[in-house]
C-alpha cells in the first residue's frame, strides 16, 4: 500500500480527484482543513487536505500509463514506497499482537474456570445438556451457571425434564426481541454502530428496504462513514434503486443540516465508521453524534462468528453508550447459536435482528428467540 496527499477546495472535489486518479478502492486515512504555507496564501481560504492509502495494482490503467511516461513521478512513487510499506507492516503487526493477546487471555480465563469446576458432579441428564451447550459455543462459565440452576430447579420439580427447565432459563436470559417500532406522525433517528467489517452498511440498506418497500415508510440515510470511497458508491447505488434520499456528512457540524433536509422522513438511519477498539477519537465522534442527533434507537452490530474475547473487546469499546440493542450479523457464517446467548449474557442488552446473508432486503429478520433456544438445547447443530 502507498500513501498520497491531495489538496482541493472541498471534500467533494478531493474525492472526485482520488477516484479519477487512484480508483474507488482507495481509502481515506485522514481529512482536515489547512491553510497552504507561504505569505501569498496568508489571506486565502483554507483548503481540504486528504491523505489517501491505495494499492498501485488497483490504480486505473490511464493513470499507470501516464506514470510510465513521467520518470519524475515514478521516482517519487519509488521514494515514498519504503516508508508507506513500513507503516502498513507495523499496523498489521500491531493488530496481530492485539489478536494473539486477546486469544491468550480468553484461553487462560477459559482454562481456569473449567479447572475450578471439573470436579462438579451433575446428573446425567444435566451433564448431557452441559456438553451440548459447550459444543454449541456457549461460554463455559455461562454453561456451568445454567447447568447448576437447572439441577437446582430439577430437584424442586422432579416431574419436569431438565431440557424444559434449561429452555426456560435460556429464554429468560435472551428476553423478548426488541425490533424497531415506528409510531405514525413521528420521526425516528436510528444510529448504527459496530467495528470495521461487521456489515453495518449492508444491514442499514436491508432495514431501509424493509421499512420503505414492505412497510411503506419514508426512509432516509445519513452516511458519516467517509473513509471507504468504494463503500460510498455502493450505498449510493442502493439508495438510488430504493428511491431513498442519502446525505453524506464529513463533519459533525453538518449533521444538523442533514437532519433538516430529511424533515419529511419517518425513519432516518445513520451509518458510522468502524474503528479499532480503544480509539479515543472515535468515542468522542460518536458522543458528539449522539448529542446532535438525539437518536431514539441505537443498534450495535456484532458478528455471530466473533470469538468471545474479541466480543468483549468490541462491547467494552462501546461501553460509553448506555442504551442500545444488539443486531447480530453474518449468522449464516457459523453453524453455532451459542454466540447469541453469550452476547445477550455479557451485554445484558436486548436482541433486535439477525442477518443471514447478502440478499437485500430478504436476509434480515427479527431474532427468533424460541428457535435459537431449541437449537441450543434440543436439536443437533445445523446451518439452517
Amino acid at each position: 500500500m502507498l500513501v498520497k496527499r491531495y489538496h482541493a477546495k472541498d471534500m467533494q472535489q478531493a474525492m472526485d480527484t482520488v477516484i479519477k486518479e487512484l480508483g474507488s478502492d482507495a481509502v481515506i486515512l485522514n481529512s482536515r482543513r489547512v491553510r497552504k504555507k507561504g505569505l501569498k496564501n496568508l489571506f486565502h481560504k483554507p483548503v481540504m487536505e486528504v491523505t489517501v492509502a491505495y494499492d498501485p495494482a488497483n490504480v486505473p490503467a490511464v493513470k499507470k500509463l501516464n506514470a510510465s511516461h513521467n520518470p519524475g513521478a515514478a521516482d517519487k512513487t519509488q521514494k515514498a514506497k519504503p516508508a508507506a510499506v513500513s507503516s502498513e507492516q507495523l499496523e498489521r503487526l500491531d493488530k496481530r499482537i492485539d489478536t494473539i493477546d486477546a486469544m491468550l487471555s480468553d484461553f487462560i480465563e477459559k482454562f481456569s474456570f473449567v479447572k475450578r469446576d471439573i470436579t462438579y458432579d451433575y446428573p446425567d441428564e444435566v451433564q448431557a445438556l452441559l456438553v451440548k451447550m459447550i459444543d454449541n459455543q456457549v461460554r463455559e462459565e455461562l454453561a456451568h451457571t445454567l447447568a447448576k440452576q437447572t439441577e437446582q430447579m430439577l430437584r424442586k420439580q422432579p416431574d419436569t425434564s431438565a431440557a424444559e427447565i434449561l429452555e426456560h432459563l435460556i429464554l429468560e436470559q435472551l428476553g423478548r426481541p426488541e425490533p424497531i417500532l415506528h409510531k405514525k406522525f413521528t420521526q425516528k433517528v436510528i444510529l448504527v454502530l459496530g467495528s470495521t467489517g461487521v456489515g453495518k452498511t449492508t444491514t442499514i440498506v436491508k432495514l431501509a428496504a424493509d421499512f420503505s418497500v414492505k412497510q411503506k415508510k419514508k426512509v432516509g440515510i445519513i452516511n458519516t462513514d467517509t473513509f471507504r470511497i468504494g463503500a460510498q458508491e455502493q450505498l449510493q447505488t442502493y439508495t438510488d434503486i430504493l428511491g431513498v434520499p442519502l446525505q453524506v456528512t464529513y463533519w459533525a457540524d453538518e449533521l444538523e443540516s442533514a437532519l433538516e433536509s430529511m424533515s419529511d422522513r419517518d425513519i432516518i438511519f445513520v451509518d458510522t465508521a468502524g474503528k479499532r477498539p480503544g480509539d479515543e477519537q472515535h468515542r468522542e465522534d460518536i458522543l458528539e453524534m449522539v448529542r446532535i442527533l438525539k437518536p431514539e434507537d441505537i443498534l450495535l452490530c456484532l458478528s455471530a462468528s466473533t470469538g468471545f474475547a474479541a466480543l468483549k473487546e468490541i462491547v467494552d469499546t462501546y461501553g460509553f453508550i448506555d442504551d442500545y440493542r444488539l443486531l447480530i450479523t453474518k449468522l449464516d457464517e457459523t453453524k453455532y447459536r451459542g454466540s447469541l446467548l453469550n452476547m445477550s449474557w455479557y451485554t445484558q442488552k436486548p436482541l433486535a435482528y439477525v442477518t443471514t446473508g447478502q440478499n437485500v432486503p430478504d436476509d434480515i429478520e427479527v431474532v427468533n428467540i424460541e428457535s435459537i433456544t431449541k437449537q441450543i438445547v434440543r436439536d443437533q447443530v445445523t446451518t439452517d
